[in-house]
């Protein structure tokens, strides 16, 4: 259940009367219940103090470790995903986090009501985007920088509180520093980030510049090309020597007005766009879904799939072809807006195609459900509406 801002506010009043490890097992166990009543009778989670004390202090070999691939052919990411109990105790964890942290405003990724269209969207129209990114940026936020940090504002995790910084920060590390798959990690680079989006905010600010933030993607633009090795020299400094981050060099890219201008994937030469693949893809599907019919259109995607990236997300099982398609228009109405003709033309399209295709037989899948609903609120121009029911129907 998504906690409303009602509920967020009553966490950080909560959050702020706390001040030993019982009243945050307390704490935490309300939040479990109220963000996940459905799963609380079936499989309950009990959060006490001595399961805040073990996950923290003692509990090993509590996460699993894979990868799944990059971008760029042949690269992986390494993740290591907590077991149930402990994502679980993060995932309340990360509530609270969110209720009483106020990101930076040029700050986008893993917030709640930001997006990638929203970090890219301050950048459309410069004659200059200049890219890097952040090298091993989850490792290189360490446990000690964590329990600093929940020591100050607005934490205030202080020593007259119990260890509370020092428990919360051991529940959210692994090896000493963050792992790639925890709920709470991206959080928490925010929180470790927000001098570092200061600092370079006022960079950007001398040069005329714009600065933005998506997790370890960076990026500036400007009207006049100001990325020269003054400007490069101060930005070392600032994100190297005075906040311990290391900048990934062979990721460092200049975008002039000339060129396709990308940030976080999206176009942004003269509005928020998609590449021509995406829209490609999209035509194809609905095209073949159109010919083929709906049998023979899984079938195929079933051959296709595993040439896709998010082959790897669903552990190598094949998804819907329908749902796949809806999520490519949503994001494409997210990106291009909700009056674009193109975003209008493929919502329609999925419109018919799904109404033709709703047999009796369907109407008992929650898949296809799901699907007409999502369609119902594309047609209403709902694309939040639209979003949060895919989302659901993709859990």
């Amino acid at each position: 259940m998504k906690l409303t801002p009602e509920n967020r506010q009553e966490i950080a009043l909560k959050f702020k009367l706390i001040k030993s490890i019982d009243e945050l097992a307390k704490l935490l166990q309300w939040i479990y219940e109220l963000k996940y009543p459905k799963r609380n009778k079936k499989t309950p989670v009990t959060i006490d103090p001595n399961h805040l004390t073990y996950y923290a202090f003692v509990a090993k070999n509590q996460y699993y470790h894979f990868e799944i691939p990059k971008k760029k052919r042949g690269e992986t990411r390494p993740i290591s995903s907590p077991t149930y109990k402990l994502k679980t105790i993060q995932k309340c964890i990360n509530e609270i986090l969110n209720s009483v942290f106020v990101s930076h405003p040029n700050s986008f990724g893993f917030i709640p009501n930001k997006s990638i269209v929203d970090n890219a969207k301050l950048h459309i129209g410069k004659n200059f985007v200049y890219n890097i990114d952040l090298d091993s940026f989850f490792p290189s936020t360490e446990f000690r920088r964590i329990k600093s940090v929940l020591e100050l504002k607005p934490f205030y995790l202080t020593a007259d509180k119990e260890p509370l910084a020092f428990l919360i920060a051991n529940i959210c590390c692994y090896n000493g520093f963050l792992p790639q798959g925890a709920p709470t990690s991206p959080t928490l680079t925010n929180i470790v980030c927000q001098r570092l989006d200061r600092k370079l905010t006022k960079l950007a600010g001398r040069y005329n510049a714009t600065y933005s933030r998506y997790a370890d993607d960076i990026t500036f633009s400007a009207k006049l090309n100001i990325f020269d090795k003054w400007f490069k020299a101060r930005l070392k400094i600032i994100i190297e020597r005075q906040e311990n981050f290391k900048i990934k060099l062979e990721k460092e890219r200049l975008q002039n007005w000339n060129t396709r201008q990308e940030v976080t994937g999206i176009i942004v030469n003269n509005k928020s766009n998609v590449n021509r693949d995406y829209i490609k893809d999209v035509r194809y599907w609905l095209r073949t879904w159109n010919k083929f019919g709906t049998s023979a259109t899984q079938a195929n995607f079933v051959l296709k799939f595993p040439e896709k990236k998010g082959y790897k997300r669903y552990n190598g099982e094949y998804i819907v072809f329908q749902n796949y398609l809806a999520g490519k228009i949503l994001y494409l109405g997210m990106v291009r807006g909700k009056e674009d003709k193109l975003y209008q033309s493929f919502r329609h399209s999925l419109k018919e195609l799904t109404t033709a295709n709703f047999s009796t037989k369907q109407k008992s899948s929650s898949i296809s459900q799901g699907l007409l609903e999502i369609v119902t609120a594309l047609e209403q121009n709902d694309i939040l509406k639209a979003t949060q029911i895919f989302n659901n129907l993709s859990v």
